[in-house]
Order: structure tokens, then sequence, then C-alpha cells
């Protein structure tokens, strides 16, 4: 059985979302529930922890540190708030020099998933910065089985121009890279030359990413946040994000997001329990 610890758990969104896990996953899951507001399960789908306001978070994350909960996934309390907790040393969950965001992303018209990083929590990381972000997603791509991820580092077009910032960044994470065995990292690229192959034979492309990419790396989050929210609104996209970096995955979740997306996180998450 997989424990999770909701702080401020205790909402109608997240009671729907606990109903279709224990629907899809009966008892393999169980839920703690932290909140200082009224518990309102009245069906018994979860353990309800009552808390003082200034207590919610602490003891999520406590939960996690004690090892009686796998998996933090935020409720209704603050990003920053959860992860200022997450980061203090007497838990000792940091795991990774940097944390990272990396979503799961299931486009229809592409047939397959794939992971796009970090459009939720580094603004403007540098090459050193992107790189650990990128071994972070490496890792979580290894987890849901895709053995040699293709990586694309977007910028605005496949040639190098020294005057382009994301172009200069992608160069010099390629190059940092160069000689890896484990998996393919490329840039600058495209969004269409990094996924769709009609595109690339359109172009003429020749590259070790054509139309293939496992892994999306975006330069900034500003990058990356209009790309998700993009998908998400136009996009018939399902999608989840979760913090990496820390030795429990921790799932991001926002009011506006669906149920079928706020599950699909936490599937996501959970694959990143396995040996992998």
């Amino acid at each position: 059985m997989t424990n999770i610890a909701i702080p401020g758990g205790s909402k109608p969104e997240l009671l729907s979302l606990v109903k279709e896990a224990k629907a899809k996953y009966g008892d393999q899951l169980h839920f703690f529930v932290f909140d200082h507001s009224e518990n309102i399960d009245t069906e018994n789908l979860w353990t309800y922890i009552p808390c003082k306001e200034e207590e919610v978070v602490s003891k999520a994350v406590a939960c996690v540190a004690n090892s009686e909960a796998q998996i933090l996934l935020k409720g209704i309390v603050q990003t920053h708030t959860l992860l200022k907790e997450v980061l203090k040393s007497q838990y000792h969950l940091k795991e990774r020099a940097l944390l990272s965001h990396v979503a799961i992303v299931d486009i229809p018209k592409l047939g397959r998933p794939i992971l796009l990083t970090d459009a939720g929590m580094n603004i403007a990381p540098d090459s050193v910065q992107l790189s650990m972000i990128i071994t972070n997603a490496l890792s979580v791509a290894k987890k849901i089985g895709i053995a040699h991820p293709k990586v694309a580092l977007l910028s605005a077009a496949e040639n190098y121009n020294p005057k382009m910032s994301s172009s200069v960044l992608a160069k010099e994470v390629t190059e940092h890279f160069e000689g890896n065995a484990k998996a393919t990292i490329f840039g600058p690229l495209s969004l269409d030359l990094a996924l769709s192959k009609e595109s690339v034979a359109h172009k003429r492309f020749e590259g070790p990413i054509r139309g293939d990419a496992d892994i999306l790396v975006v330069p900034t989050i500003d990058v990356g946040n209009v790309f998700y929210k993009s998908l998400l609104l136009f996009g018939d996209t399902t999608m989840g994000g979760i913090i990496v970096g820390t030795k429990i995955p921790i799932v991001l979740t926002s009011r506006s997001d669906s149920i079928k997306n706020k599950l699909y996180a936490l599937e996501f998450a959970l694959q990143q329990l396995g040996e992998g």
C-alpha cells in the first residue's frame, strides 16, 4: 500500500480526486489529509489529521520525512510555503543539488507521452542549473520506461544564434553532455523539429533528434508556463507535474486542474516509486 500525505486537503476538489483514485486503486492507496478546516469526508476515504493552521504543512512534511507516507500531494496551500518546509534540513528530504519540475504530457496527436521540464520551478536557469534539470528529468524518464531518452533543448530555431540567449544556453548544455551514452541531448532545436516528423522532412533537417523527442527542455519558466497552459487550454492534452530532486515525489496540483489531470499527476508520482 502507498500512503499519500495531503496538506490542505479537506476541500471538495481534493475529495473528488481521492474518490477517483480510490475507485481505480482501491486499498492500494491510503490518504492522510492534514487541515485546519472541517473534515468533509463522510465516506471514510481518508485519514483526517486536524491541525492548527500554521501546522498543516509541517505535519504533512513530517509524515513523509518519517516514511509514514511515500508521496506528498499539494492541497490548497501555497507552493512556496510547502517547498520551503520540504527543504528544511531537519527533514533530510533533499536528495539532489537542485529541485526541478517535470510534467508528463499526453498529446493525442503524438500518440505517446513526453516529458516537459522545467515549466514550474526554476525561473531562468544558467547552463549548470539546466544541466542539473536535465539530469533530474533523465532519472524520471528511466522510471517510466524510457531506456534512451532523446532530450530536445528548445529555442526559436535549430541554427545557433549567439544573439539569442536560449540558443547559447542550449549549445553550452549540449556540449556539456557530449559523449553521454545514456541519452541523446541536443539543442538548440525548434519545437516543430523536436516533435513533428513532417516538419523534419519538410525542412530536410538532419540531426540526432528528428521529431521523436522524449523530453522537452525549456530555457525559462516563462516559455514553459506559456507552452504548458497553451496545451491545457487548446491542445486536448492530459498532463500532470511533480517536483523531483527530493527523496519522495511531490505532486503539484492547482484549483484549475481537472480531476483527470490531477489523477494523471498522481499516477506519474506513483511510477517514480518503482526501481526503474
